[in-house]
């Protein structure tokens, strides 16, 4: 399904053609400007859930499940297009994962841990999946406005250890995929790596020089400034307090020689702490930060604005999604 932009509604043209060129041209300009407004939100369609459930209806360590891609306008704040990318078979089967039988009955789930976009106008999806045969990890490459050409997906490898998940993801400007690797389905400790789009490999050393993380503290919702390509993401301590931080990797630390991860001010709603850690973390291309989280003792997502400044948030409106991402400018 094409993404569908609202226009505005001109009435007759009685001027001389001359101006009535420069009317045309104006409008396509703001149609152009709406269009870089647009936030995309991601989350696991209901029947990708119920396949998931369905341990015969679906491979969950080689099937991306259903998801749904919703479209808001961030002008009008209304939700202007939704699209399903179809459930997707990985095409890499016989690589060999780092997963492991549970010891516990687990049902099974899929969850999307990461939305991002790329250079080329195309969207990363990365969904893990679990049951009780391990914890898999998938990437699904899409064009979102072009589903007639068949998604991408791989099974991800490489995990330094079994059942490690990846609970964030960022799309760099030259297009490396930057992830935070939970090495305990979800929780603490964490490590940063890259994921190869290609392979679906993941790496734990690069020239980025990654920074070692806390092995008590919760890390995710990576994102990339566009004006100063800065990389933003949230962590939580073991009393629950949620920060925006920074990860510096222009000035390597002295000792380690890596980059740096700068605590910033502590996430607020109506200048109250946050008590939940966010779902998600988004530039939009004119650099303000979004977020979608969920609010103390309330069971529905919104979308915030973020103040870098200061940490503050200002709620938008309800936005029933796990994930959010922009398209390139």
């Amino acid at each position: 399904m094409k993404l569908q932009i609202r226009r505005r509604q001109f009435g007759k043209l009685v001027l001389a053609s001359a101006a009535t060129t420069a009317i045309i041209n104006l409008a396509n300009k703001s149609v152009a400007q709406n269009s870089n407004t647009v936030v995309y939100g991601a989350i696991v369609a209901a029947k990708g859930r119920k396949q998931a459930k369905d341990q015969e209806s679906t491979d969950v360590a080689n099937t991306t499940p259903a998801i749904n891609v919703t479209a808001l306008d961030l002008g009008t704040l209304r939700q202007v297009s939704t699209t399903e990318v179809p459930s997707t078979a990985v095409d890499n089967a016989n690589t060999v994962t780092e997963s492991a039988q549970k010891a516990l009955y687990t049902e099974p789930t899929e969850r999307i841990t990461g939305f991002t976009s790329l250079s080329d106008g195309s969207f990363v999806f990365v969904v893990v999946g679990s049951s009780r045969k391990g914890n898999y990890t998938k990437l699904l490459i899409t064009d979102i406005k072009k589903l007639d050409k068949k998604p991408k997906s791989k099974k991800i490898s490489g995990f330094k250890k079994t059942n490690n998940t990846i609970e964030g993801v960022v799309g760099t400007k030259d297009d490396k995929l930057i992830c935070i690797v939970s090495e305990s389905g979800g929780t603490p400790p964490f490590k940063f790596a890259l994921v190869d789009p290609q392979n679906g490999k993941v790496s734990y050393e690069s020239d980025l020089a990654l920074p070692e993380l806390f092995p008590n503290r919760r890390y995710s919702n990576l994102a990339q400034s566009p004006i100063d390509g800065k990389y933003y993401l949230t962590t939580m301590n073991s009393e629950g307090i949620t920060q925006l931080a920074q990860l510096d990797l222009d000035n390597k630390s002295i000792i380690t020689g890596k980059g740096k991860i700068i605590e910033l001010s502590p996430l607020t709603f109506d200048r109250q702490a946050l008590a939940n850690d966010l779902f998600s973390l988004a530039f939009s291309g004119s650099g303000d930060l979004y977020a979608v989280g969920k609010l103390k003792s309330e069971q529905t997502q919104y979308l915030f604005n973020v103040d870098l400044k200061n940490a503050q948030m200002k709620r938008l409106t309800e936005f029933s999604v796990d994930k959010i991402a922009f398209a390139r400018s």
